[in-house]
């Protein structure tokens, strides 16, 4: 990318990562990669729920947007955000639960749009109609790097030392001992 680009490593000013929930392994790597990059070069580093990223995807949307991936265990990782068709808020916390637990959180909305890879599975236990599922669900890079240049501007900045993945399995998968 940086041949393509015609940038130097050293010309990056802040690195960007998308921080989970997702793959154990995927996230340690990319945690790992980013932060030896960025110790090395002294360069900051902003850090985005890949949640929040997928709920970009349908920001033009008016009203509730869920974004839903398997947890696999019978589990699903989603959280709740508010568009007004231009902005979005988060108004939950980042949830792990079963589908079922979703689906009593979710009844009081009216209108709601479901992305991720269970969004049609949850959609169609959903008892409201809904929009179809958003097919532009995927964390795209863009939108990361989006995010990125806005918190970078607030100098909203995580340091290499503190850079974890957000882990909502935290019992299974925390190796810190915390």
């Amino acid at each position: 990318m940086l041949k393509r680009t015609g940038l130097k490593i050293k010309e990056i000013d802040c690195f960007a990562i998308s921080i989970g929930p997702g793959s154990f392994t995927g996230l340690r790597i990319g945690v790992a990669t980013v932060k030896g990059l960025a110790y090395a070069l002294k360069k900051p580093i902003v850090a985005v729920p890949t949640l929040d990223v997928i709920a970009v995807n349908a920001k033009s949307f008016r009203g509730a947007i869920c974004p839903v991936l398997d947890a696999r265990k019978n589990k699903v990782y989603a959280c709740l955000y508010k568009s007004d068709g231009e902005k979005i808020k988060r108004i939950s916390k980042y949830l792990l639960l079963p589908v079922s637990d979703l689906l009593k959180r979710i009844k009081k909305y009216d209108k709601i749009i479901f992305l991720g890879d269970v969004a049609a599975e949850v959609s169609k236990n959903f008892s409201k109609e809904v929009p179809g599922t958003f097919l532009r669900w995927h964390p795209r890079a863009e939108v990361v790097a989006r995010i990125c240049a806005e918190s970078c501007k607030k100098k909203k900045f995580v340091s290499p030392e503190d850079l974890e993945p957000l882990y909502l399995y935290s019992k299974e998968c925390d190796i810190t001992g915390r």
